[in-house]
């Protein structure tokens, strides 16, 4: 019997709190970078790869912002002008807009990868401008989530791939009317490609960690 087999379907919960967060990609030709207000599959299972970087390991993860406190989760706006290194000047500024004193949870499906290799205490580095001191979190494991847990139908509050391996892991059981967009998804060597996605809002049975106003 394959040992991931023996593995209760569950979610590990973790509190992720980080200073500021940059999410999403910059639109080419635009001197402003937004960001989401939404945690993407895409992103999260990216980042807790390259920080436990077994590739060939199957790793589920979704997210989602959580008040604490009146000052969480703000957003802000940064100009930052990069410069010209042969030239030594400043060229087009650009903005950035970011999250600051970040709060959310974090929900891993479990298998016998990540029960066995992720701790229940790490930092990993989440979003963009990293380089810039971006995106620099903080992983607290709170408890277990079942996965079995009965269905509810709602709004999505994640980004999620339209792939059926993935939506069955992470209990969604049915689109009634889904928001289409597109996410990336790396692969080696620095390439990839665009996968139609679920975006926020699609109406959906799946389970609560999931939903607008589920579990939290």
């Amino acid at each position: 019997m394959d040992k991931a087999s023996l593995v209760k379907k569950e979610f590990l919960k973790y509190r992720l709190t980080a200073e500021t967060l940059c999410l999403g990609e910059r639109i080419r030709g635009s001197i402003f970078r937004p960001c989401l207000n939404v945690f993407t599959y895409t992103a999260l299972v990216g980042a807790l790869k390259e920080r436990f970087p077994q590739p060939y390991r199957t790793l589920h993860a979704v997210g989602r912002f959580v008040k604490n406190g009146a000052d969480a989760n703000q957003r802000q706006i940064m100009t930052f002008s990069p410069r010209d290194r042969g030239l030594d000047i400043s060229i087009i500024p650009l903005e950035i807009e970011f999250i600051t004193n970040v709060h959310a949870h974090i929900y891993i499906f479990k298998n016998d990868f990540t029960l066995n290799v992720i701790p229940k205490s790490f930092i990993m580095h989440l979003g963009a401008m990293k380089s810039k001191g971006f995106g620099q979190c903080n992983m607290e494991y709170i408890e277990n989530i079942p996965w079995d847990i009965p269905p509810q139908e709602g709004k999505l509050c994640v980004r999620i791939p339209e792939e059926q391996s993935i939506l069955d892991e992470l209990g969604i059981r049915n689109i009634r009317a889904p928001v289409y967009g597109y996410l990336f998804r790396p692969q080696t060597g620095g390439t990839g490609y665009y996968q139609r996605s679920l975006f926020e809002g699609s109406q959906v049975i799946a389970h609560p960690i999931l939903l607008k106003g589920g579990e939290q």
